[in-house]
């Protein structure tokens, strides 16, 4: 299965895409836009143009997992994208963000499909945005260059999140067990 990323922000949106077999993430693109995240028509778009089944959207909790404001700003996006494609924004289970949203066991996270629907799947994005600095280099940027560099360190951060994503996915279950045993209460928003 094939993932677009979105690594929600107040003014930009980096993106990232998996590879088709869906083992490695690559940065994309970033979008501007206004304080209610990018439009749904454009990840529209950019899903059928990568032609990628899921979306993930980067959770971005406090390091000791509590909501912050960014939390509920990326929760509203979550719920208006999900909305344009029909379905209910999913997160794994151990994330509690206190609210209604659908929890997946993270091994039926590839193998679960809503019928001609997209995934919209949180993922937890801690320090995603320090390791995509890392990644990219520490260097200072010279004069001038400071937004682009910002920009590319959007869609850098979103790829992060991506290939955590696709690293944890990839891996079997750690214990066997069936919905039951593994899914936390369905939490659906509403």
């Amino acid at each position: 299965m094939r993932w677009l990323c979105l690594d929600p922000g107040e003014k930009r949106t980096g993106v990232a895409i998996s590879s088709p077999e869906g083992t490695f993430a690559v940065p994309v693109t970033v979008l501007e836009h206004e304080k209610d995240g990018p439009s749904s028509a454009r990840i529209a778009i950019l899903l059928q143009e990568y032609g990628a089944e899921g979306l993930l959207i980067g959770l971005p909790l406090a390091m000791d997992g509590s909501i912050t404001s960014q939390t509920s700003c990326a929760l509203v996006l979550a719920r208006r994208i999900a909305s344009y494609f029909n379905t209910v924004p999913e997160i794994p289970p151990g994330v509690d963000v206190q609210e209604p949203l659908e929890a997946v066991p993270v091994h039926e996270v590839t193998s679960r499909r809503f019928p001609g629907s997209v995934r919209v799947l949180l993922w937890d994005e801690r320090l995603t945005s320090w390791e995509a600095q890392r990644k990219v280099g520490s260097t200072k940027p010279r004069t001038g260059v400071r937004h682009g560099r910002r920009r590319s360190l959007d869609a850098h951060a979103a790829a992060v999140i991506l290939q955590s994503f696709l690293e944890t996915v990839g891996r079997p279950p750690t214990t066997p067990c069936g919905p039951e045993d593994c899914t936390t209460t369905d939490r659906t928003i509403s």
